[in-house]
């Protein structure tokens, strides 16, 4: 078990802007799933802040097929793609698991660590259907000099998910 005294302040400062990532992506999610200009420009700037230019980004689609991209703004596209047919979404975040390898040093290099994160996704057709995802984002991060912490690497895995069609 953890104790509360095993964790350096930098260390806890650390885990809660690891942690925020991944709230930010939800965030930046349900902007870009509203399918308006100016909110899909938000989601993509926040995308730019949490991901590293080069990150590699996949997850997997309701049917079990993998998208997997390369870069905030790769990511977008497939967002979009994926949300435009729903007027609103809500990504909840549950359970998160912060492991730091390393923080990084005095001039900003090196910190490394990967978080886990429990998800629900509620995606909403007023006319058709309500459609659920659940799953769990396995993300790799590493802190950036004059930027801070990023994901270079996040993997979304479908756990389970239910479509209710409202038409039926």
């Amino acid at each position: 078990m953890v104790k509360a005294d095993e964790f350096s302040v930098n260390d806890v400062l650390a885990r809660q802007e690891i942690e925020y990532l991944q709230r930010w992506y939800a965030r930046a999610t349900d902007l870009i799933g509203t399918n308006e200009a100016d909110n899909i420009e938000a989601g993509r700037k926040i995308y730019h802040r949490i991901f590293t230019p080069d990150a590699s980004i996949q997850a997997s689609d309701p049917n079990g097929s993998y998208f997997k991209v390369t870069g905030p703004d790769e990511w977008v596209k497939v967002v979009d793609g994926a949300l435009s047919v729903f007027d609103s979404t809500q990504h909840l975040l549950g359970t998160q698991i912060v492991t730091i390898e390393n923080l990084p040093d005095e001039g900003g290099q090196g910190g490394r660590g990967s978080m886990t994160s429990y998800l629900q996704a509620w995606h909403h057709d007023p006319d058709r259907v309500i459609d659920i995802y659940l799953g769990t984002y396995f993300s790799e991060v590493r802190y950036t000099p004059g930027v801070g912490w990023q994901i270079f690497d996040m993997r979304l895995k479908k756990v389970a998910g239910e479509v209710f069609d409202k038409s039926q």
